[in-house]
């Protein structure tokens, strides 16, 4: 879809520009996304969203260009995401609280990376399930949680076992459910539980997807996989170094600008922590070193599901919240 709506700004003037005042373009453009990503709106709904999504072309535009003065690699353009204000996105995606309090973590003695160490290690596929999808649910705390516990249960046991986010949205009752958490206090539940259940016995609903927490579904528990306690790692360095040798962690940083994240490293990007995700792979070399980040937004959205940080400048405040689980 970016492939086409690029080039389409393209025959419409003679920049690489997204956005375009030609209201022919315009419109192809809009028609394009909606078919694209199955978008329908009542009479009244259509010109707001069509407002809107004119507007993210310019903000697309605007990001590319810092993008692109800071060295980055990354692209911005048209995304499932396209038809929502930045205000609403904010609502519905980024939920993660960074004034709670973030429990009882330990704090991991770790070695800075060692020198010389360099290339991409990657977890995808070893000791990380499928890409998730947390819909219009600000539920990103939990789905980094469970994902964390998911990987440290696969690299301790060698058992590939898919969690129950919905558990951790719906049960978590220090946390708001839709309405954002913490990935400590996911991971507090989890222990005061007895462990999580499986998505399989208690499943992502429809009503949590649109948005609704709901309320806990005590028939539906049934807890399979436990754990202990859970730890954090300081510094990006000894993150790294984790990563390299050990597994993924769970991060939680500031993803305002993703609603346009396209593809290509990031190096623009805030440090108002407001969503969790897990970081699964890091590559350190000196020109071109990236964090490869697992998101919960599905795999339509960046790169497959994933989207790759500039590595050794703490890239949006990834830095502020890494943690792993010790299993029980």
């Amino acid at each position: 879809m970016a492939r086409i709506v690029l080039a389409l700004a393209l025959l419409a003037g003679a920049n690489a520009s997204l956005y375009t005042n030609v209201t022919s373009v315009q419109k192809y453009m809009w028609e394009s996304f909606k078919s694209e990503y199955g978008k329908t709106y009542s009479a009244d709904e259509e010109p707001k969203r069509f407002g809107i999504f004119i507007e993210n072309l310019k903000i697309a535009d605007e990001r590319n260009v810092k993008e692109a003065a800071a060295g980055g690699s990354a692209q911005h353009g048209v995304t499932k995401f396209s038809d929502l204000s930045q205000e609403e996105f904010s609502k519905f995606y980024l939920n993660a609280h960074a004034g709670m309090k973030k429990g009882n973590a330990k704090v991991a003695e770790i070695e800075p990376l060692a020198e010389g160490v360099r290339g991409l290690v990657d977890w995808t596929g070893v000791y990380t399930t499928p890409v998730k999808n947390q819909m219009y649910c600000g539920s990103c705390w939990a789905f980094s949680a469970v994902e964390q516990i998911e990987s440290d249960n696969m690299r301790t046991t060698g058992e590939t076992v898919i969690l129950s986010p919905e558990e951790v949205v719906q049960c978590d009752s220090s946390s708001y459910g839709c309405n954002g958490g913490w990935s400590e206090s996911a991971y507090e539940y989890v222990k005061s539980a007895g462990g999580l259940s499986t998505e399989a016995s208690y499943p992502y609903t429809k009503a949590t997807e649109q948005g609704i927490t709901g309320t806990c579904q005590t028939d539906e528990i049934d807890p399979v996989v436990s754990i202990s306690g859970y730890t954090t790692v300081n510094g990006e360095s000894s993150m790294a170094s984790y990563v390299t040798s050990t597994g993924p962690l769970s991060v939680c940083l500031d993803a305002s600008s993703w609603n346009s994240y396209t593809g290509g490293i990031m190096n623009v990007c805030g440090h108002s922590v407001d969503h969790c995700v897990q970081a699964v792979g890091v590559d350190t070399s000196s020109s071109g070193g990236y964090w490869k980040v697992r998101n919960s937004w599905g795999t339509s959205w960046g790169e497959s599901g994933f989207i790759r940080l500039a590595y050794g400048d703490n890239t949006c405040d990834i830095t502020n919240d890494p943690t792993y689980v010790t299993m029980a």
